[in-house]
Parts: structure tokens; C-alpha cells; sequence
């Protein structure tokens, strides 16, 4: 075999070897499909992608419909998307919605809501159509102490301007709710409010809700108000009922206390009477001793002196019962 052949194989070899690796590498089915739509993307590019780890189909599919809608999107903008974790698809009909509604946005805007995890086209959908959202049921007690039960629904406009750094509708809800207690507690008459809902409105509005949100204000309208309870009436018993706990508190410590003085006198008088008792049993003893020692003539001595010790009994019991009444009218 001549030189020139053994050669002619080699690169045969060579390039049936590279057009394996070429093929293999390849994404032929992006790269037809674009070639067809008449987008054509080089090879080489594909490849490229396909070698960092990219998604090639998301980035041609979405290139393919931005040089359809002519949105002067570039291959190396819908990479960067990508590779920043957006979604270059949704960018991509996000910015067709766009220019469909003569909205003014740019790439940079589209790939930072996108990247920020928000629908493009939901944005461009409260763009167009504007969003409404309900308050909670707001309470709040008037000068005159009615209570005011409010409703209040607010309508936003995406504001494009701040929609990036912006604070979000619950910021609006909140300060809304304030504007709207803050003015109820300083009306004087609950009924101007019930009267006048537009009175609440104009509260919204003067507060400046929107201030750097998201969200513009476009109206706020009360879709329910009526008056509630008298905040007054309702202290006045909770006070009422406070003084008759404290009332009922302290008679119950008096008539504890006069139970306690009671029993306590009782415990002193079966102390007495225990050491009666004890006297007594020494009696026949003392009454002997003095009958022998000539100090008692006979036993009439002994009872005429007991019977002097018996009224003196009784006139000291007496005594007693009358102190524990005496301390149980006072409490």
C-alpha cells in the first residue's frame, strides 16, 4: 500500500472520528429546528452552550420568537438570562405582552423582575387590568365611645417606576388600616363617619399609602360601615363589676376574720374550763387539809364557797358572750 493511501486513511479516520464527536455533541434537533424557523444559530454556538452546562432548547426557543416578534433580543442576552437562573421563554413573552399593551418595558426591567421570581406576564396583566384587594375588617371607637365597624377595598396600578425596590400591597394594606383608625378615633361623633364613608377615602389618600411601594393607589371604596357597640356603656359595667368583686372580697375577709376571733375564744374557754376541771379535782384534797388545819369549820363552808365560785362563772361566761357579739356587729 503506497504512502499516499496509508495518509488518505489516516484523515479519513481523523474525520470520520471528528464528525462522531461533532454529531454526538451536537444538538441536532435545536439546531433543525432553528435552521427551519429561519433563525439560523451556528453549530460551533450550540455547542458551546451545550459545553457550559446551559439550556440550549429554553435559549433557542426563546430566541426564535423574539426574531419572529422582532424584539431585538440577542443569543447573548437570553444566555445570560439562563445562566442568572431566569427563565428566558417567560422573558420573552413577557416583553411580547409588553409591546402588545403599549407598555414601555426594557430587557433589563424584564430580566430583573424575572430573576426576582415574578410571572412577567402576570405583571403585565396588573398593568393593563388592575388589582383589588380587601382590607380586613377594620374596628376602632370614636370620641363619642361608639365603636366603628369598617370595610374598605383599595384598587393598584403597577407603578414601573418603583416596582424593582419597592415596598409590596400588604405595606398599603397596613398603612391604610392605620390612616383609617387614626381618623375614626379622632372624629368626634361616630355618626359623621357613618354619614360621610367618603371621609375615609380621602383619609387613604392624604396618608399617601403608595409612597415608594409597588403599587399605585387608584381608589379606595368603603363597601361596608355601621356602628357597633358603646365602648362607653361596656367600661363603665367592667368597672361596675370590678367594685362588686372588691366589695364582696373584703365583706368575705370580715366574716372570715369575725370566724377566726370566734374560734378563738371558744379555744380560750375550753381552756378555762380544762383548768377548772384540773381545780376541781384537787378540791377534796385543799377541803381535807383545811378542815384538819381548823381553817374550814365543816363541809357548808365549802359549798357556800362554791357557790360563789359558780356565779362568778356564770357572770364571766356571760361577759364573753357578749365581747364575741360586740365583735361580730362591728365587722
Amino acid at each position: 500500500m503506497s504512502e499516499g493511501a496509508v495518509v488518505g486513511i489516516v484523515f479519513g479516520g481523523l474525520f470520520l472520528i471528528a464528525l462522531t464527536i461533532f454529531l454526538v455533541l451536537l444538538p441536532c434537533n435545536v439546531f433543525f429546528g432553528a435552521l427551519f424557523s429561519g433563525c439560523y444559530v451556528s453549530a460551533f454556538k450550540l455547542i458551546s452552550m451545550k459545553l457550559r452546562k446551559v439550556n440550549v432548547s429554553q435559549i433557542v426557543s426563546a430566541y426564535i420568537m423574539a426574531r419572529k416578534t422582532h424584539l431585538g433580543v440577542t443569543l447573548f442576552d437570553l444566555e445570560l438570562i439562563s445562566s442568572s437562573g431566569g427563565r428566558p421563554v417567560r422573558v420573552v413573552e413577557g416583553l411580547n405582552a409588553a409591546n402588545s399593551a403599549k407598555l414601555k418595558f426594557d430587557l433589563d426591567f424584564a430580566k430583573a423582575v424575572d430573576i426576582s421570581g415574578r410571572d412577567l406576564l402576570e405583571v403585565v396583566r396588573e398593568c393593563i387590568s388592575p388589582k383589588t384587594i380587601e382590607l380586613p375588617l377594620v374596628t376602632a371607637v370614636a370620641q363619642d365611645n361608639f365603636e366603628v365597624n369598617v370595610k374598605i377595598s383599595l384598587t393598584l396600578k403597577v407603578n414601573l417606576k418603583n416596582f424593582l425596590r419597592g415596598a409590596t400591597e400588604e405595606t398599603i394594606s397596613a398603612r391604610a388600616v392605620e390612616a383609617v383608625v387614626t381618623k375614626i378615633a379622632n372624629t368626634v361623633r361616630s355618626s359623621d363617619i357613618v354619614s360621610k364613608p367618603q371621609l375615609l377615602d380621602k383619609a387613604i389618600f392624604d396618608a399617601g399609602v403608595d409612597e415608594d411601594c409597588k403599587y399605585e393607589l387608584l381608589s379606595a371604596d368603603v363597601i361596608l360601615i355601621d356602628l357597633g357597640a358603646n365602648r362607653g356603656l361596656a367600661i363603665e359595667k367592667e368597672q361596675i363589676e370590678r367594685e362588686r368583686i372588691l366589695t364582696s372580697n373584703q365583706l368575705e375577709e370580715r366574716r372570715l376574720t369575725a370566724v377566726a376571733v370566734e374560734q378563738e375564744m371558744k379555744a380560750k374557754e375550753a381552756e378555762m374550763k380544762a383548768r377548772e376541771a384540773e381545780n376541781e379535782t384537787e378540791v377534796p384534797l385543799a377541803l381535807k387539809q383545811a378542815i384538819e388545819e381548823g381553817k374550814m369549820k365543816d363541809v357548808v363552808d365549802f359549798y357556800l364557797m362554791q357557790n360563789l365560785q359558780a356565779d362568778t362563772d356564770m357572770r364571766r361566761h356571760m361577759s364573753n358572750k357578749q365581747s364575741v357579739q360586740q365583735v361580730g356587729n362591728d365587722f
